[in-house]
């Protein structure tokens, strides 16, 4: 680690008064609560600050009893199981508060500003690997001990406060880039379904109509038994007769089908007779419907483009193929997605954990069906309007990773001293270290035992 004149390289150890971390309350006996103190976990860290909303809740007297780990305005927080290397510095409005054994809690010196600490373990966390004891370590679950082993760049007191002055005005102007480019992902929702709401209700083609003649958008409504034929799939751990020739077949689950989208990643296989295996291949254009699971999948599905050769599917997913093989089978998926969901809602059934449609009811959907011309002019605008979507997300998830190499080079070029200038009549690290060792060497030996103020152990 090579450093800027005046800067030291101590580890956190030398630095904090205390290393420590919590317990899970459940295990001394005590429950969480509804309503107490508020307990932090590591999900409850969100970009250097304790989200109050992802916090569980103690007993008073819980909080009492687990001393040890009680939180202090100005401690710095990092995670070290589960979810490594989140960050939150403690601040006057989250306590009091108490911790679990997945929190590490660092109480630095004065000589250490806090808010300075904080940032330096972002940095550590974003370089997934940690400097402790002149060993790289990767970031896996760490103990008190290596924690207390991580080095830390080391600047005079005046400049880590002007190094943190200078990250939080910078990084503020990158939140603000990211909340805009988060608004991307709801404006491309945004526009597909408007996209769709126009199609479905004619609008969308309303030129194509008039150009070509036809008038109105006053499509008939049919019932989807009489446009296409409704064909449910095989039983997994279905019983055959002993001596049954069965074919190792892939076949489509519920979560192969999404709603627009097959997630063929993970496409599992069934040993099947080769009578099923006839009837129930899929075909170039069927849709995909599914008939069960949580109340959200029922009835979402997408078109079948022979991605995988012969493959079938399981009975929680429909096979719909349509009578007119003129009409694109994608405009009936589209409608299914966006304004079948009622329907299905209103016709399934609900268990306690499952829901499902039945095979009667889907052929009963409702769907307009214009001239197979239109339907296919439709189909062809969405499929463009979605490539703008697709487009616009695509480049904002490409702006934002640019925004977080940028957030990680000005931290490392914050902690090599290259984000502000030195100021040669600044006290150096040094002599700030030497304050702490004098401070730590006066201060009354902590009792040992289960409270003991200092705890570096796994």
């Amino acid at each position: 680690m090579t450093l800027p004149e005046g800067w030291s390289a101590p580890l956190i150890g030398d630095l904090t008064e205390v290393v420590t971390k919590g317990t899970t309350p459940t295990s001394l006996g005590f429950s969480y609560v509804d309503f107490g103190t508020r307990f932090v976990k590591a999900e409850s860290l969100r970009h250097r600050r304790i989200e109050h909303q992802l916090c569980s809740a103690i007993e008073d007297d819980a909080h009492e009893a687990l001393r040890r780990s009680q939180l202090r305005e100005g401690d710095v927080l990092f995670t070290i199981a589960g979810t490594l290397g989140r960050v939150a510095l403690v601040r006057d409005t989250d306590v009091p508060a108490n911790t679990n054994q997945a929190v590490a809690i660092l109480r630095p010196y004065a000589q250490c500003d806090s808010e300075y600490l904080s940032r330096y373990l972002e940095a550590v966390a974003q370089s997934s690997v940690v400097s402790t004891g002149g060993r790289g370590t990767g970031l896996q679950n760490l103990n008190l001990a290596q924690v207390s082993a991580i080095k830390v760049a080391f600047p005079p007191l005046s400049e880590q406060r002007r190094i943190v002055t200078k990250l939080n005005a910078l990084t503020a102007r990158l939140a603000r880039a990211r909340t805009e480019l988060d608004r991307v992902t709801v404006l491309a929702d945004h526009l597909r379904r408007g996209i769709l709401t126009r199609a479905f209700s004619g609008k969308l083609t309303s030129d194509w109509r008039a150009e070509h003649g036809r008038g109105d958008a006053e499509w008939p409504v049919r019932a989807l038994s009489d446009i296409a034929e409704v064909q449910g799939g095989i039983q997994v751990g279905k019983k055959r007769p002993k001596g049954a020739v069965l074919i190792d077949t892939p076949y489509l689950r519920v979560a192969n089908v999404q709603r627009g989208w097959l997630k063929l990643e993970e496409v599992k296989t069934l040993g099947v007779t080769a009578e099923e295996r006839a009837r129930l291949l899929l075909s170039d254009g069927d849709i995909l419907m599914n008939e069960g699971g949580d109340r959200d999948k029922l009835g979402r599905g997408w078109v079948w483009r022979n991605e995988v050769a012969d493959c079938i599917h399981q009975n929680h997913v429909f096979r719909i193929r349509l009578n007119d093989d003129q009409f694109p089978p994608e405009f009936v998926s589209h409608y299914a997605n966006e304004f079948g969901q009622p329907y299905f809602f209103d016709q399934g059934t609900q268990t306690t954990n499952l829901a499902s449609i039945s095979k009667r009811r889907v052929m009963a959907l409702p769907v307009p069906v214009p001239d197979a011309d239109e339907a296919t002019e439709i189909v062809r605008r969405i499929d463009a309007a979605f490539a703008r979507a697709d487009r616009m997300e695509a480049e904002a998830a490409r702006a934002r990773a640019l925004i977080d190499r940028l957030e990680a080079a000005i931290l490392a070029k914050a902690f090599r001293g290259e984000l502000v200038p030195q100021d040669p009549d600044d006290e150096p690290a040094s002599v700030l270290l030497d304050r702490i060792r004098a401070e730590r060497a006066a201060a009354p030996k902590p009792k040992r035992g289960r409270q003991a103020k200092r705890d570096i152990g796994g």
